[in-house]
């Protein structure tokens, strides 16, 4: 075979092998897989579903795979009441996907504030989140009401609190927590406000930075244990508020909320670390810590709270009023009425230190 056919006959095999390889059928996406690590679970209505932090990825019919954007997808968001944890379905093309989400459907909207309700615990009791608020990207306070860890008194520890937060210019969301629940339900709740508070903070326009718990009595105990480092945000991995504001505040364990939250029969150490003034240390916020002096049992619990302050070298301002009682809220027609505005200013010049 002569030099000049072996070179036509290479010719005709190489052209043939790319014919071939340019027919051959491209690899295809065969199914989508979802990673919603890193991505919103939280929702509150109101909200469109957001893909930020979504990763998906395609399998193709050869084995390979590639990561396919967000904007190439389309999602089908499901009814959000009732509360509870949804899916949320992604087409891309024929392929589906689905990934988990948290709903917290509105219960209540009247012209100052708008209740989402988490969930519903076994026992009937309740979990809703109650935004009042101011927007214009100001921080918040976190209000816990009072009720012995066995109701939530929403009303003049709740709502009046909020209302009055507003008027100074702030944002407020008042938490109705888990009762006749023992620990660490309550402080779970906390965790979980925190939680959608902050992946809905552009939908409220509100801060994330420098925020404040405010708690009376039994609320007033959530809101100093969550300030704690044994049992509260630093535990959650979540920041401590920046003050905390504590009115006629239950802070040590006592006997009437002992059954609710801890049990009867509850051991030392377990009662020591959800004692707030055993628990305070360096790091703990400022407070402002206030008591009728005739609420004889909490009054106790607010002097060894200022000991506890005062030897940590936490700023701090503790009020002793006389002439009211326990429960009284704001106080209004008392010694103790302006606490409130008092607390907020305290709350303000350490935020901004």
């Amino acid at each position: 075979m002569n030099c000049w056919y072996k070179k036509v006959l290479l010719l005709i095999c190489l052209f043939a092998v790319v014919s071939l390889l340019g027919c051959a059928k491209p690899a295809e996406p065969t199914a989508i897989t979802v990673d919603a690590t890193n991505a919103k679970y939280w929702f509150v209505s109101g909200n469109e579903i957001d893909p930020e932090g979504l990763v998906i990825t395609a399998t193709l019919s050869d084995g390979s795979q590639n990561t396919i954007p967000t904007s190439a997808c389309t999602f089908d968001k499901p009814a959000f009441a009732p509360y509870g944890e949804k899916e949320v379905v992604v087409h891309y093309g024929e392929l589906t996907a689905s990934y988990p989400i948290y709903t917290c459907p509105s219960a209540t909207e009247t012209d100052t504030y708008t209740t989402y309700t988490v969930r519903v615990n076994e026992n009937g009791s309740r979990v809703t989140l109650t935004a009042s608020l101011v927007g214009e990207d100001k921080p918040f306070v976190l209000v816990f009401p009072g009720g012995g860890y066995e109701a939530v008194y929403m009303r003049q520890e709740g709502y009046d609190y909020a209302a009055a937060i507003n008027r100074l210019g702030f944002n407020a969301f008042i938490l109705e927590y888990s009762v006749n629940m023992e620990h660490p339900a309550p402080l779970d709740d906390v965790n979980t406000a925190y939680e959608i508070i902050e992946q809905n903070k552009d939908y409220f326009h509100v801060s994330m930075d420098n925020y404040a718990v405010c708690g009376s009595s039994a609320g007033g105990h959530l809101a100093a244990t969550w300030s704690s480092n044994v049992v509260g945000a630093a535990h959650y991995g979540k920041p401590r508020p920046a003050a905390a504001i504590l009115a006629y505040a239950s802070t040590h364990i006592f006997e009437d909320s002992r059954s609710n939250l801890v049990g009867e029969n509850a051991s030392e150490d377990r009662k020591r670390s959800l004692s707030a003034d055993e628990n305070v240390d360096a790091a703990y916020p400022p407070t402002y810590n206030w008591v009728f002096v005739e609420d004889e049992t909490v009054a106790v619990h607010t002097h060894l709270m200022e000991t506890a302050l005062e030897n940590a070298g936490i700023p701090h301002i503790t009020r002793y009023f006389v002439g009211g009682k326990h429960g009284l809220g704001l106080a209004e027609g008392t010694e103790a009425y302006g606490w409130m505005e008092e607390a907020v200013a305290f709350w303000q010049e350490n935020a901004a230190k």
